[in-house]
């Protein structure tokens, strides 16, 4: 073992509680930012993955315990503060993801799927087809682009901007505003991607209402569903190419409340 491993040892043993400190922070990230914390991956390879990212946190930040009162008491208050750092930070990125989910239901009830659902791999719980179809596209594009590592640049830049246990959470209105910012400003978000097809899908159930006056013997039920199946997919289709282009001023908007839900948390 080389001399920069064996200090390494040594300054984690000399400051093993600033270590379980920063190890907390970084796992109530990880268990909560997407693709990472997926129930398709190991329950151990995630601590381990916590474990590991903690310790270059460790090294390459000068992180020190704030004075506080050394009990069982005090040091569990002190992490519990800094779990929910970690999680608040990787709940930003989740409501990104959810997004697409919210939006995939939107689809699906104009399209007639709603009854449809298949089984996400990353949280094994049924989820619109539409939705998780969308969800599996724009985990690509999050991995692919380099979206994931300007995630987890901006979540260890906290420890440069908040230091341990100086965060306000608790009564922080700033704090609370950016969270229902979040919500809204996704949720909004996603209606606006899903106009195109559900103005289309209107379109269509308003020109079958029309046939069906002028032509009461057409079964409205047995025509309308393939075509509104089928118009919805042609929309979808041309609106793909867009997805691309707004994906990346819709990640700049995610890294840009992550940074504002930090500032949210300074003192």
């Amino acid at each position: 073992m080389d001399f920069a491993a064996s200090q390494i040892l040594i300054d984690l043993f000399s400051d093993v509680d600033v270590f379980v400190i920063v190890f907390v922070r970084v796992m109530g990230f990880f268990f909560v930012v997407p693709i990472l914390s997926g129930e398709n991956i190991p329950f151990m390879a995630r601590v381990g993955l916590s474990l590991s990212m903690a310790v270059l946190a460790y090294t390459a930040n000068f992180v020190e315990l704030p004075p506080y009162e050394f009990t069982l008491i005090g040091f569990s208050f002190l992490i519990i503060h800094e779990f929910l750092i970690g999680l608040i930070i990787g709940f930003t990125v989740s409501m990104f993801f959810a997004m697409f989910l919210f939006l995939g239901q939107l689809v699906d009830f104009q399209m007639g799927f709603a009854m449809v659902s298949v089984v996400d791999p990353q949280t094994q719980q049924q989820t619109p087809i539409t939705g998780s179809f969308y969800n599996l596209l724009v985990s690509v594009f999050f991995v692919g682009s380099g979206a994931l590592h300007a995630v987890i640049e901006a979540f260890f830049s906290s420890f440069d901007l908040l230091a341990v246990g100086q965060a306000h959470i608790i009564g922080n209105p700033v704090l609370t505003f950016f969270v229902f910012e979040i919500v809204i400003s996704f949720f909004a978000l996603a209606l606006r991607i899903a106009l195109p097809v559900i103005g289309s899908v209107i379109t269509v159930d308003i020109t079958l209402g029309i046939l069906v006056k002028a032509v009461p013997q057409m079964n409205v039920f047995v025509v309308g569903l393939p075509i509104k199946v089928m118009v919805g997919l042609i929309v979808i289709y041309f609106t793909m190419p867009l997805m691309q282009a707004a994906f990346g001023f819709m990640m700049q908007d995610v890294i840009t409340t992550i940074w504002n839900i930090i500032g949210g948390m300074m003192p």
